[in-house]
């Protein structure tokens, strides 16, 4: 998209939020002999005609104070990891300019007064399906974060922090990391700093090799330790909020989550550090000590995203319930007898107790399909492939569209479609081929 803007001469500004995305943007660019403007610390001289400007969000609003009205206006924004709210004040100061938002989580309380719509081509699942992420396995830890208060649709971080400052945890996710994924390069999410750096000793306490990066963490220090975690000279990194987005390493195997969320966004950034396709890497492995999954579902799980305003929420935490199977009396979660008519709940219907790892799973779907590739399937089992939920439907479209417009309207009448649809998919006929994929 900034190589045709370019091309009609639309002046474009490119927005990022993190030095590491940064320099991914400008690598990207680069690749397609495009050299744009950057916009920086150092930069001393800026082109308000530059064709393409790529900048830091900071640094572009002190620039921005210092100019007068009209001094800069590109025609195009593009911001990557739109989902955060620090890039409202630069689509603020250019109202006139179409604005391209990237993120793989468009969730945000702003996003609706920005965006008009959302661009969904593809999703988690179906880039698992196609190889391009890997597969996750989650493991959560049992606990109660009921007694936590949440503020402005998160955890308080102070009262999060005492929750996990224990001891006892901290020998937990060590214990945990040795049972379930030992010697393998894993990185864990903390609290706040502190946390970060408490959990980081644990390790080298408990003789596994561990480094920390914080916002305090020097930049030469923080190259440092990326440079050598990568490189695979030791196998644990902490870190609070530095490396959940922009951080690409594809050799990392395990994601601690040393913490719950209340924020879906952040649940499935993390996670999806550990994502990326590697060699004899057939998955990665999630150990959940917050109850994320129980917040926020699977990282792969399948997700309608939309710019509905937010719904109002209550302002505390809503702690977890159950219903009495005799008098239908709402009761705390953890109750093994009902206060109002004294029904016993039996071990099957109460939570697992805390302490206790157990491996989240999706449900299983009948695999009618299994081993056959994509390009042989008739129309008829295409229908049924849908319905049954064996292969997600926008993967169905892709593979449809390749097959010509006629097969695409025979789908499409088999499956009720109205004529809006077939014309809106003839339109992205050309854009892939997923023909030879293996189900």
């Amino acid at each position: 998209m900034i190589r045709l803007a370019l091309e009609k001469e639309t002046k474009t500004l490119v927005v990022t939020d993190r030095i590491e995305l940064c320099n991914q943007t400008l690598d990207a660019i680069s690749h397609h002999k495009i050299s744009p403007q950057i916009l920086n610390a150092n930069t001393k001289i800026f082109s308000p005609d530059a064709p393409i400007t790529l900048s830091m969000v900071e640094t572009l609003a002190r620039r921005m104070k210092k100019w007068e009205p009209g001094y800069y206006s590109p025609k195009l924004l593009v911001i990557d990891e739109s989902h955060k709210a620090s890039f409202s004040k630069i689509m603020d100061a250019f109202p006139d300019a179409k604005v391209i938002g990237a993120t793989a989580t468009p969730k945000a309380n702003f996003l609706h007064k920005y965006y008009t719509d959302i661009v969904d081509n593809i999703d988690i699942p179906d880039l698992v399906e196609l190889g391009f992420l890997c597969r996750c396995r989650g493991f959560q830890m049992e606990d109660d974060f009921s007694n936590i208060e949440v503020k402005h649709g998160e955890y308080v971080e102070s009262q999060l922090y005492e929750h996990f400052n224990k001891q006892e945890l901290y020998d937990g996710v060590i214990e945990k990391y040795k049972e379930k994924t030992p010697g393998k390069k894993c990185l864990v999410f903390n609290v706040n700093i502190e946390h970060a750096e408490n959990m980081s000793k644990a390790f080298n306490d408990a003789g596994i090799h561990s480094e920390c990066v914080t916002s305090l963490t020097h930049i030469e220090e923080r190259k440092r330790i990326l440079s050598a975690f990568e490189a695979g000279h030791f196998p644990v990194l902490n870190n609070c909020s530095i490396l959940t987005t922009g951080y690409d390493c594809p050799s990392i195997e395990v994601i601690v989550m040393n913490r719950a969320t209340k924020s879906l966004t952040l649940w499935l950034q993390c996670c999806g550090r550990g994502s990326r396709i590697y060699h004899n890497k057939p998955y990665f492995t999630v150990l959940d000590f917050g109850k994320n999954h129980d917040e926020h579902g699977m990282w792969a799980s399948e997700r309608e995203w939309d710019l509905n305003p937010p719904k109002k929420k209550n302002k505390k935490g809503v702690a977890p319930t159950k219903t009495c199977p005799s008098c239908g009396a709402m009761l705390h979660a953890r109750v093994m007898e009902c206060e109002f008519c004294g029904h016993k709940f039996e071990a099957k219907e109460v939570e697992l107790k805390e302490g206790v790892l157990v491996e989240v799973k999706e449900q299983m779907r009948k695999k009618e399909f299994s081993g056959r590739k994509i390009s042989s399937l008739s129309v008829d089992e295409f229908v049924r492939a849908g319905k049954s939920g064996e292969i997600k439907k926008r993967l169905i479209w892709r593979v449809i569209r390749s097959k010509g417009e006629q097969v695409l309207r025979d789908y499409g009448w088999r499956m009720g479609y109205k004529e809006g649809w077939c014309y809106a998919q003839m339109e992205e006929m050309n854009d892939c081929d997923y023909r030879d994929k293996t189900l």
